[in-house]
């Protein structure tokens, strides 16, 4: 099974449970403190994903670590992975969640990527007109990255839509029509 399908389906199982047990905030903050934990601590980390230590005596560490800081359904959770020699996927899970949780919540996650930081004015042009024409979200959560390589204009990116209004690909695409070369010598 592909690592990110069951990621997925781990996330998912779990955000099922938190909404259950109305703990879907929680479960999200819960899981970023096991992520920034245990990749802020490299013996920790490497404890987590070596196979020569006993699942019990994982679970008991991190037990531990996390009893009165999450929710018993997170300890749980952590318990499960372990037992099903899942270690490799607890810090991936959040990043999953986390897509899952916006959706539940109706946030769409929205990052535009341009040359210079946006002003507030042009992010909000360019949200209304995503709500109108592609996002079907009660609000958009929008992230700006820098990045001096597209020289001007924008890229949007939701989901698996990519909307490219960069100078680069502007020029990149005007390079390959040019390179068709046309014209035909009559004489």
């Amino acid at each position: 099974m592909k690592s990110s399908l069951l990621v997925y389906r781990y996330a998912k199982a779990f955000l099922d449970l938190a909404i259950q047990r109305e703990l879907v905030d929680e479960s999200l903050n819960d899981l970023l403190l096991v992520k920034t934990t245990i990749e802020g601590d490299n013996e920790l980390l490497t404890l987590i994903h070596q196979p020569l230590v006993s699942k019990e005596r994982k679970i008991s560490i991190l037990s531990k670590i996390f009893e009165n800081k999450v929710e018993s359904i997170t300890i749980d959770f952590l318990r499960l992975i372990i037992e099903k020699n899942r270690d490799a996927i607890i810090t991936e899970v959040y990043d999953k969640y986390y897509e899952l949780y916006h959706d539940y919540k109706k946030i769409a996650l929205v990052t535009i990527i341009t040359a210079v930081n946006l002003d507030e004015t042009t992010t909000d042009r360019i949200v209304n007109i995503l709500k109108h024409k592609i996002v079907k979200m009660d609000s958009i959560k929008v992230t700006n990255v820098i990045d001096k390589n597209i020289i001007g204009g924008f890229i949007v990116k939701y989901k698996d839509y990519v909307y490219d209004a960069s100078v680069t690909n502007t020029m990149k695409r005007l390079h390959s029509i040019f390179e068709e070369n046309l014209y035909i010598k009559e004489y």
